[in-house]
C-alpha cells in the first residue's frame, strides 16, 4: 500500500473536523495514512467574506491571506490536504496554492472560485468545474460506518434532539412536544428509550427532570461527563429518532444501518439532501404533529463511502 502524507485542517468545531476524520477513516484500508491536524487560525467573519470574493481573484486572494494568516507556514511535506468548513477551506486554499498541493474538501463550495479546490466530497452534486465525489451520505467516521455490521434486536430506540436553524424553526415546547410523542412510542411497543441532545438544543432542565426516574429510559445529555458517546447510544438502538435540522448526525444514523426517521415540523424546509435520503430508501420521515410510527426502511446496499473515495484519491496521484 502507498503512503499517505495527509494535512488535516481544522478549526475544533465537530461539524467540521468530523467530516474531515471520516475521509481520513474510510481510505487507511487502502493506504498508510499520516495524519497531522493543524488548527486554522481565527478570522473574523468580514475576512471570511472579503477572502471568498477574493478567491476569484487568486492572486489579490494570495496577498490578503499571506496578511490574514501572517504568513503561515508549515514544516514538512504533505501529499494532500483534508478539510471541511469554510474557514478551514480558505485556510487550505493558502497553503495548497503556497506548497502546491491538492485540496479535498468535504462541503458545498458556495460562492468561493472552485478551480482553486481539486477535489470536493459530497453528498449532492454541485455546479462547478472541479471535480466531484458523490457519496451517499457526507462523509463519516468509520466508528460509525461499522456499524452496519449489528445484528439489529428492534427492542430499543434513540432519540437525537439537535436545535433551530432558520430552515428548522424548533421552538422549546415542539422538543417537549418531541420527547412526550417519543416516550408514547417507546411505551405502546415496549420499547427500551435512549435520549441525547446536542449543544444547540434549547434548555430543558424541567423536562430531564421529570423523565430521570423513568424506569425505560436512559438519558445522555451532552453536559454530563458519563453520558455514552453518540456512536455507543446507537449500537444500542435499532430505531434512531433525529430531528432534521441535525445533517451530521443524520448521516451518522444513517450509516450506522440503523432504521433511521427524520423528524420535521409543518414549517420545516425539506431540504434536497433529505429529499434524496427519503427517495433512496435509507430514511422515514416523521411530522411533529403526527403521531410517532417507527421507521420501517433501510437500505445497506447503498451505504459504501469508502470505494468513491479511494478511486479519486489513486487517479489523482497516478496523474
Amino acid at each position: 500500500m502507498k503512503n499517505l502524507s495527509i494535512l488535516l485542517i481544522h478549526d475544533d468545531r465537530a461539524g467540521h473536523l468530523n467530516p474531515s476524520l471520516g475521509i481520513c477513516d474510510q481510505i487507511e484500508d487502502s493506504f498508510h495514512t499520516q495524519i497531522s491536524k493543524i488548527k486554522t487560525p481565527y478570522l473574523k467573519k468580514w475576512g471570511i467574506s472579503l477572502l471568498k470574493k477574493l478567491s476569484w481573484y487568486p492572486s489579490f486572494f494570495d496577498i490578503l491571506a499571506q496578511i490574514a494568516y501572517k504568513n503561515a507556514s508549515i514544516q514538512q511535506n504533505y501529499d494532500l490536504i483534508v478539510c471541511s468548513g469554510m474557514p478551514n477551506l480558505l485556510y487550505a486554499i493558502y497553503l495548497s496554492r503556497k506548497y502546491n498541493l491538492p485540496i479535498y474538501y468535504a462541503g458545498d463550495t458556495r460562492k468561493i472560485n472552485d478551480a482553486l479546490i481539486q477535489t470536493t466530497i459530497t453528498a449532492l452534486p454541485q455546479k462547478i468545474k472541479t471535480q466531484q465525489v458523490i457519496l451517499t451520505t457526507p462523509p463519516v467516521k468509520k466508528i460509525f460506518s461499522q456499524l452496519q455490521n449489528d445484528v439489529l434486536n428492534l427492542n430499543s430506540a434513540l432519540l437525537v434532539l439537535g436545535g433551530p436553524t432558520t430552515e428548522h424553526p424548533f421552538q422549546k415546547a415542539d422538543y417537549e412536544n418531541i420527547i412526550d410523542k417519543f416516550m408514547q412510542l417507546c411505551e405502546k411497543q415496549n420499547l427500551t428509550a435512549y435520549i441525547t441532545n446536542s449543544r444547540r438544543t434549547p434548555e430543558l432542565e424541567r423536562t430531564w427532570e421529570r423523565l430521570q426516574d423513568h424506569p425505560n429510559l436512559q438519558l445522555h445529555l451532552i453536559n454530563n461527563p458519563c453520558a455514552k458517546k453518540f456512536h455507543e447510544l446507537i449500537h444500542l438502538s435499532s430505531y434512531v429518532f433525529v430531528t432534521e435540522d441535525s445533517t451530521s448526525m443524520l448521516a451518522e444514523a444513517i450509516q450506522s444501518g440503523r432504521f433511521v426517521s427524520s423528524i420535521y415540523m409543518k414549517t420545516s424546509v425539506f431540504e434536497p439532501l433529505n429529499q434524496k435520503y427519503l427517495k433512496e430508501g435509507l430514511i422515514s420521515r416523521q411530522n411533529l404533529d403526527d403521531t410517532f410510527i417507527l421507521p420501517s426502511t433501510r437500505d445497506l446496499t447503498k451505504l459504501n463511502l469508502s470505494e468513491a473515495l479511494i478511486i479519486a484519491i489513486q487517479h489523482n496521484l497516478e496523474g
